[in-house]
């Protein structure tokens, strides 16, 4: 596969990770509305067709978190095989940890259809239902994605294969998440600041994966800091 071949999945990759994980978020978003556990639950029941199509989505997301492992990887190893190597594995990790969310959005799911008793006495229910709604699963994932993407971005920025621009915001963007979804997970740092953090890095992996699929990277042979008998 030619480097111009695996650019273009990147992009793809990164382009439609992004669409699968914001069409779910805000699908399961409408799908568990609600200001009590309770509403929640309802509401899930009247919408359960809706939350299964979001699963559908959620099963994806991991295979785009695998295919850009293993892309990027291809793409920068020739700027420090060490940290590419490490940046693949925490993207793998990413992949691997992203089911965590989809066992608990189906256990969630199972709550909310019959013959489970959400009434006002099934008060054992209705707490489990809401361990289960406000279980931080997706932090070990995010906690992957934030290392893996930081050095990625970093040896793009390094090896110049990408806009000089284009990879700060990556470094960035990504380096402040790197130092606040560790807070959100030991709960020192709220979930919603963390929450908030995350549409910034939108800047750069969008441009990024476009840049990618209509350009590609620079040739390893036309970058300054590529020359090496150990490349």
């Amino acid at each position: 596969m030619t480097q111009r071949t695996e650019a273009r999945i990147a992009g793809c990759a990164y382009l439609a990770y992004i669409v699968l994980a914001m069409s779910s978020s805000i699908l399961f978003g409408r799908a568990t509305a609600g200001d009590t556990i309770s509403q929640t639950l309802a509401t899930l029941a009247r919408m359960i067709w809706t939350a299964r199509v979001t699963v559908l989505l959620d099963l994806l997301q991991p295979v785009c978190a695998l295919v850009l492992a293993v892309t990027l990887y291809k793409l920068v190893k020739v700027v420090d095989p060490t940290l590419a190597l490490l940046a693949m594995v925490f993207r793998l990790g990413e992949g691997l940890l992203g089911s965590l969310p989809i066992l608990s959005k189906l256990e969630l799911m199972q709550f909310a259809t019959p013959p489970a008793d959400h009434s006002a006495g099934a008060l054992s229910s209705l707490a489990l239902g809401s361990e289960i709604l406000h279980r931080p699963d997706s932090g070990f994932s995010e906690f992957c994605f934030v290392i893996g993407g930081f050095l990625f971005a970093y040896l793009f920025l390094r090896g110049r294969l990408i806009p000089r621009w284009l990879a700060w915001i990556g470094v960035v963007t990504i380096g402040a998440q790197m130092i606040c979804v560790p807070l959100r997970i030991a709960t020192i740092l709220p979930a919603s600041i963390v929450n908030w953090l995350w549409f910034p890095i939108l800047f750069y992996e969008v441009p990024l994966g476009i840049w990618l699929i209509a350009r590609g990277t620079e040739s390893p042979k036309d970058s300054p800091y590529l020359a090496g008998d150990d490349i």
